[in-house]
């Protein structure tokens, strides 16, 4: 029996759902259009250090109008102050993304950063993906915001934006208004397609197989029918967004033993990417 694969990353709205299914269960190709080259702002609305998902965090915090998530809640007129330097500003999501471009809205001139990485966590250390010395055209800016893009091949959990010095004459303070980060749209064809593979396979049945590759490395594979697969990949939309439960519970059906039952529990934060193999004849 052959499989023809086909893999997901990140956190995926409805439309690419409904594409998704719709290639894995129908034998039809769908191509999603993307309008411009990069997504909107993945970073939610915060309104706390957690909430609604994710984690934002820094290394110094003044008070609670200059909170580390106060440069996250999309309001220009709210932000975080690192009142020392170096300082960092630090984003963590709920699932790892890859992440090709940021922008910074700054406070004012006197406040806005001069020097600054913007790096990516691998689990281990700090990767540094862009690098920018002696920023001080910030006044030139109307729109008091600068967009930096850079090239990425991987997804990281967590980012941060690392100043080191700042406008202000003794560069030891910074405030950033807001921080926003941007992923690449798909370029106009399946990005889950692996090259040479037949795009409009003829499907046999309604079962496929799910690998789950964790952060850890490890693998999982479940042996699923369609409306499990689409199960899972609700719970999956859904917890993205904030909603359900952090675990989802696999019912295996092979290999009991002297058990009555088998059940695999896998936490949402801790998978890294997805892969849906259909079978075909």
């Amino acid at each position: 029996m052959n499989f023809v694969k086909r893999r997901w990353k990140g956190t995926r709205n409805v439309l690419a759902l409904v594409l998704m299914l719709g290639i894995i269960f129908s034998g039809h190709s769908f191509v999603q259009a993307a309008d411009n080259e990069y997504t909107d702002n993945v970073i939610p609305v915060m309104t706390g250090e957690t909430t609604p998902s994710g984690h934002a965090f820094s290394s110094s915090k003044l008070w609670d109008a200059f909170y580390p998530w106060k440069a996250f809640d999309h309001n220009p007129n709210t932000g975080w102050y690192a009142t020392v330097l170096p300082g960092a500003l630090e984003y963590e999501f709920p699932t790892p993304k890859k992440i090709e471009k940021y922008s910074i809205t700054y406070w004012n001139e006197n406040t806005a950063p001069a020097n600054w990485t913007f790096d990516g966590w691998d689990g281990t250390e700090w990767v540094q993906l862009d690098k920018q010395v002696n920023i001080r055209n910030w006044y030139t800016i109307p729109s008091k915001k600068q967009e930096f893009s850079f090239n990425n091949d991987n997804s990281y959990i967590k980012y941060r934006l690392n100043i080191t010095s700042s406008v202000f004459a003794q560069g030891n303070a910074s405030i950033i208004a807001e921080l926003e980060m941007f992923e690449k749209n798909n370029s106009g064809t399946d990005p889950g397609t692996d090259p040479g593979t037949d795009p409009d396979p003829e499907p046999t049945g309604d079962n496929a197989l799910l690998v789950i590759k964790m952060i850890s490395g490890l693998e999982k594979e479940f042996d699923l029918t369609a409306s499990e697969v689409k199960d899972f990949i609700n719970w999956y939309n859904g917890r993205a967004d904030g909603h359900g439960k952090e675990t989802y519970m696999f019912d295996k059906n092979f290999n009991k033993g002297p058990f009555t039952s088998r059940k695999d529990y896998v936490a949402f934060s801790k998978i890294q990417s997805f892969e849906v193999m259909e079978y075909t004849k």
